[in-house]
Parts: structure tokens; sequence; C-alpha cells
């Protein structure tokens, strides 16, 4: 393990979750994730994969579909939180009203979750009913082309500083890039990483991790930390589905 990198990333998530911040009520929030800049209103049933990972019945990340019964996130919203406090919620473009909740019954965290290996699987008390709105995505058994436009989506600011939004955001403005150039770049030693080219004023910030990296209808990566200041120019920061993905279906079907 490259340790200054284990470092850096250590310090990023232990602000992220360290940080407190407020609804727009103006109580406070647990808010351990990261949140989409200047993103667009998604229509209703256009991600259907996308959920709302709770804390009492509080958004906390995000996440995506894998089954019925199973959720993908990062490690870092759920690592020594009680399960019985956290919950799903699915098929509302909405942070703070309608949609189904289903409460979390079994958290499997990533066996070798260091702050690298940022995953971990939620197993649900009752299963979604399926539908329109409510769907899984299938997980990527092969890397994205260099130089792709992906989709990421999330419950977030549309600019730094602002309220949060209460409508799902999206954002096709990242593009894949090679592994090597993120290890170049931001000195990434895990292939696990997905790398992705972040434009300045794009991406994930103070609210979303967790979120899905979807291109062509399947899921490539999970937000997992910023790499710089949010809204930054900057790659890395996800990780790489295809890469974990016998581990998911282990600890699905096994």
């Amino acid at each position: 393990m490259d340790y200054r990198s284990f470092f850096a990333k250590f310090f990023i998530v232990f602000c992220l979750v360290a940080k407190a911040t407020q609804n727009d009520d103006g109580s406070a929030e647990h808010k351990p994730s990261l949140r989409i800049l200047n993103g667009q209103v998604a229509a209703a049933g256009q991600f259907p994969y996308q959920v709302s990972v709770r804390l009492n019945r509080e958004h906390i990340c995000g996440g995506a579909l894998l089954s019925p019964n199973f959720v993908l996130t990062a490690a870092h919203c759920v690592y020594n939180i009680n399960q019985t406090a956290l919950g799903v919620q699915a098929g509302t473009l909405s942070r703070t009203a309608g949609g189904v909740f289903r409460a979390v019954c079994h958290v499997v965290v990533h066996p070798e979750y260091d702050f690298d290996n940022d995953l971990a699987l939620l197993q649900l008390e009752t299963p979604f009913t399926l539908s329109y709105y409510i769907q899984p995505i299938r997980i990527a058994d092969w890397e994205a082309p260099s130089g792709e436009s992906v989709i990421i989506s999330g419950w977030g600011r549309t600019y730094e500083g602002s309220l949060l939004s209460d409508k799902l955001l999206y954002s096709r403005a990242l593009t894949t890039e090679r592994y090597e150039f993120c290890a170049g770049a931001d000195g990434v030693t895990n292939p696990g990483v997905l790398c992705l080219n972040t434009p300045q004023g794009n991406g994930f910030c103070d609210g979303d991790d967790g979120g899905p990296v979807v291109y062509r209808n399947v899921l490539i990566g999970i937000a997992s930390y910023n790499a710089n200041a949010c809204g930054t120019y900057s790659y890395g920061g996800f990780t790489k589905a295809s890469y974990y993905k016998l581990w998911i279906q282990g600890v699905i079907y096994g």
C-alpha cells in the first residue's frame, strides 16, 4: 500500500464523516456523503436503480440496487454503524418524501476495507417489489474504454454552498480514463479504483458517497472520496465495480 495515499484518503474520508451539516430547515444532519455539483434534475423512472441509504430515516449516502434485497454502497457510509438504524429508500426523486422504505437486516463490509476496497452490501429485511420506478442494475464484467462519458446521480447541491437539492440530480460531465493515468496523476496504487476525469465545477461533493457510476446502463463504479477540493479538476475517487464482481456475487448468491 502507498501510505501517503492511504493517509490522504483517511483524512478526506474522516473529514467527510465527521462533518455535520444542516437540513434545509436548519436541523442537524449526519452527512458522510458527497454531493453532485451542477447536476440536472432527473425524470421519474430515469434511474430506477438509484437508492438513498438512510440512518434513522435520514439520507446519508447514495447506493445502487443490485437485486430486490441487496444494495451496493460505500463501506465508509455504514462502517461501525448499528445496522438496526439503517434503511434504504427507493422509487422516488425526492430526498425527503415518497418512495418505498426497507429496513436493513445485515451489513457486509468488504473484508479488506481500509479506505481502499470501499464497498459494502446492505441486505434488506424485506425485498423491494420491482416496478417501473424500482429496478436493479447489472454490474459490468468489463472495463469501460477510455474517454467515454458516464452518468453519476444522487441528491445534491447544484453548486458549492447551496442548499441541498430535494430532487435527484445527475451529470454526464465525467469521462473514463486509464488506470495508469490516475496512478501517475494522483498516486493511486489500488487497481480497484475507477479512474474518472472530473472537470472543474462538476462531480460529487459533500453528500453522495456510495452513489452509482453508470456506463451504457451497467454499473461500473461507486463514489468513494474526493481526491481534491469539491468541484476542482481531479481524477480517481471511485471504486471499480467490475474489479469486485466476484466478491459481490459471492455475498448475494453465496
